[in-house]
């Protein structure tokens, strides 16, 4: 609407035109019909086309579209004739292009590609299934798993319920498409498989609701071994996505206090501790709580007690959407931090106003931890070459973020 700065819905009809949009990196991908198409093929198909875009550019922003507008433009005529989808297979689509990717100089890291430079760790991937090897290896694979929560605590920092929707994602650069097996956690368990692991519901293990495979991926050791093979092709594919909605660890615990400071004000004091292991640091949190509409005004006291790096949170009131916010940096696992607000009313505080305070939300990324507990074992790569100089180098790298 006009009075609301909220998006808009991902399907919605105007004038008899049915819009239906996607937006990955800051990208907007937007689809038009004057038919009635389904709107779960339509988002399916826009989401295909945005990672075959990460594929062959190697990023996806508003630079590399720009930049590489000859090459999208011969793909987008490839993967789509007269509003008909055509091919979406990344390996495919490499037989008919002719331009190459110009990669950006400077790449953001973005999403799952957030994670520690440090002690040999994974880099960010900027490369595009175009680029040829020049240091003579035989390519490499990425495997993430990547998790999204949605976590609901009390006043107190007890968790009243919690989901996380979990994706295993495979990027190759694998020449020849040679066999891979993946394995899982051995104590893994899945609602309604009917397999050797049948205590779903024990409360041992990795429990999952629900997951779906890769179209391409082959099955039949999973319920024995809980091991995946595959050919994967070149570019990048959700091997599995998974959610449950069982008790899992969260990664902070966040506990609030409102109390009356004077007739109009208001004093709210939250405590934000990092419940993970100290080798791990969250780049950025920032934590947010919607105000009543009746702030006039709010003033953020020093509370002269610092986190474990020594630094104090800077608050700031956004008096058009009512909601205040603090953004911490570098948060180490095992610290504390606790910010104040004081708030400032146009009528005397209430029990009914007090609940217009909330409810707290929390965004961040967190490299090298995942929730569910579930883990790659392995990775193999068979029937490969293995001269000298030849073994593909594999990467396994696990990051948690806010929903």
């Amino acid at each position: 609407s006009d009075h609301s700065e909220e998006e808009s819905p991902p399907v919605f009809c105007v004038d008899g035109v049915q819009y239906l949009y996607i937006k990955i990196g800051g990208v907007y991908f937007v689809a038009t019909s004057r038919k009635n198409v389904s709107p779960a093929l339509v988002l399916e198909f826009l989401s295909r086309v945005a990672n075959i875009i990460k594929d062959y550019c190697g990023v996806l922003n508003e630079e590399s579209i720009r930049q590489n507008f000859v090459l999208l433009y011969e793909l987008l005529d490839e993967i789509i004739d007269y509003g008909v989808p055509q091919n979406t297979a990344t390996d495919v689509l490499k037989r008919y292009l002719l331009n190459r990717p110009i990669l950006p100089e400077q790449l953001p890291m973005k999403s799952s590609n957030i994670l520690a430079k440090r002690e040999g760790k994974a880099p960010v991937i900027s490369k595009s299934v175009l680029s040829k090897d020049t240091d003579g290896k035989k390519g490499e694979i990425f495997v993430d798993i990547v998790e999204k929560l949605s976590i609901t605590f009390n006043s107190s920092g007890y968790v009243q319920n919690s989901a996380i929707d979990g994706s295993i994602q495979v990027k190759s650069y694998l020449s020849g498409r040679p066999l891979v097996k993946i394995a899982l956690n051995e104590d893994l368990q899945i609602a309604g498989r009917n397999d050797q692991y049948s205590s779903y519901g024990s409360n041992y293990g990795v429990l999952l609701d629900d997951c779906n495979f890769y179209e391409h991926c082959n099955l039949d050791n999973f319920d024995i071994d809980r091991t995946i093979t595959l050919n994967p092709s070149q570019g990048e594919f959700a091997l599995m996505n998974y959610r449950t909605t069982r008790e899992i660890r969260p990664p902070f615990r966040v506990t609030t206090s409102l109390n009356d400071s004077a007739p109009f004000k208001a004093e709210l004091v939250m405590k934000v501790r990092a419940e993970f292991a100290q080798r791990i640091v969250a780049p950025a949190l920032t934590v947010s709580i919607p105000v009543p509409k009746s702030t006039i005004s709010v003033s953020f006291p020093q509370t002269g007690e610092k986190s474990k790096q020594g630094q104090q949170a800077p608050g700031t009131f956004q008096e058009k959407e009512k909601k205040i916010s603090w953004t911490l940096k570098k948060v180490q696992g095992g610290s504390e931090h606790i910010v104040v607000a004081r708030v400032s009313l146009n009528s005397e505080s209430s029990v009914s106003l007090k609940k217009e305070f909330g409810p707290v939300s929390l965004q961040f990324n967190l490299p090298l931890f995942n929730s569910s507990r579930l883990q790659v074992k392995y990775l193999q790569i068979l029937n490969q070459s293995t001269e000298k100089g030849q073994n593909p180098a594999r990467w396994i790298r696990y990051m948690t973020e806010s929903s």
